[in-house]
């Protein structure tokens, strides 16, 4: 049966109520939550997202081949779609192998207040600028345009696709950055993932065992909890409130994440689904074992209220958050998600027993 909001109690005001205090789980309940949320959730959102890259880098290369076919720019947008919304599944994760040469703003520079990616992509086509071109692992130069945010301005928006066609020295740059980013994106996914599986220490078995540079699996279950909290937190403070603005004519759609190709919203529902597929695989089952399963409870109808409510956003996301009639239903995902942030933080991590006075997203 379908939760709807009669059913779910108001989880928010939970918040003030004292929690019960129970004994924190043993080693062999952390490293159950780190296997369950490695392998069950982690693991296979690298495994989709590497699909896609490389479904995207055929695609673009087929584009770069016919640029002027109308097929072809639609099937490279729905590649660009799905590799998107696969990053959304991972994109919480700002450690191990992501962190590694940049490889998470390689893939994709955003928050960009500053415009770097539209000036650095503008600059690099009037120059012709042949480095931007390299397909590198370890590139740590032109960070803004080697990732999803700066193919987007290329294959989205009819100036683009204009330019894109246009038979020039200009257009046949643009059609060599498409095939360099396409190649780049594919290049990273299958990096990362070979990170948390293969070599001498891989991530995934750092995280489960553990191993340096996590001590205890108490330090593994405190990192994966970080990245929980980041999915809600993202959605709570960033890709949402920045664009509402205080009502619909203070809206501003340009803040939102993926604006130019009107993703934004399916981007919320993809970042929300993967922090309650955490929460599921791992987090919920060591709760009820520690002797939490109100608390357990609570939090799984929280996240089925929050993911009920980012199912039923009206798409696209840009139009509706000046539309008057549509707004209310984002700020209600907004207020939930808000609230759901709040209780990760003020419930479930000292039941944990993980210390609070974090923030999962300082330093972006």
């Amino acid at each position: 049966m379908r939760l709807t909001r009669r059913h779910l109690l108001p989880f928010a005001a939970v918040l003030l109520v004292p929690a019960t205090p129970h004994a924190a789980p043993d080693e062999a309940a952390y490293r159950a939550l780190n296997r369950g949320v490695v392998e069950q959730v982690l693991l296979p959102g690298y495994r989709a997202f590497l699909e896609a890259a490389a479904n995207l880098a055929a695609r673009l290369d087929t584009l770069a081949r016919t640029p002027g076919e109308a097929a072809a720019l639609e099937a490279a947008r729905g590649g660009f779609a799905a590799a998107m919304r696969a990053w959304q599944g991972i994109q919480h994760v700002r450690v191990g192998p992501a962190d590694l040469f940049s490889r998470h703003a390689r893939i994709q520079f955003w928050p960009d207040p500053r415009n770097s990616i539209g000036r650095d992509l503008a600059e690099a086509i009037a120059q012709r600028d042949a480095a931007v071109l390299e397909v590198r692992p370890n590139a740590l130069r032109n960070v803004t345009l080697q990732g999803l945010p700066a193919l987007e301005r290329l294959i989205h928006g009819d100036e683009a696709v204009a330019r894109l066609r246009a038979g020039d020295a200009e257009a046949a740059f643009r059609i060599a950055l498409l095939r360099s980013i396409g190649g780049n994106l594919s290049t990273l996914a299958a990096d990362m993932l070979a990170g948390w599986t293969g070599g001498e220490q891989p991530f995934a078995a750092a995280l489960i065992q553990p191993a340096t540079p996590y001590a205890t699996p108490l330090e593994a279950t405190q990192e994966l909890f970080k990245m929980l909290h980041a999915a809600v937190e993202v959605v709570a403070d960033r890709k949402l409130t920045r664009a509402l603005g205080a009502g619909p004519p203070a809206a501003r759609p340009q803040l939102l994440e993926s604006w130019r190709s009107g993703l934004s919203g399916q981007n919320i529902q993809a970042n929300l689904a993967a922090a309650r597929a955490m929460y599921r695989a791992g987090f919920a089952q060591t709760l009820e074992g520690a002797g939490e399963g109100e608390l357990a409870t609570l939090l799984g109808r929280a996240f089925d209220q929050v993911m009920a409510s980012a199912e039923a956003l009206p798409l696209p996301l840009e139009e509706a958050i000046g539309d008057a009639a549509r707004r209310p239903a984002v700020e209600r995902l907004r207020q939930e998600a808000v609230a759901l942030k709040a209780l990760l933080a003020q419930r479930l991590a000292p039941a944990l027993g993980i210390p609070l006075g974090f923030n999962a997203l300082d330093g972006d």
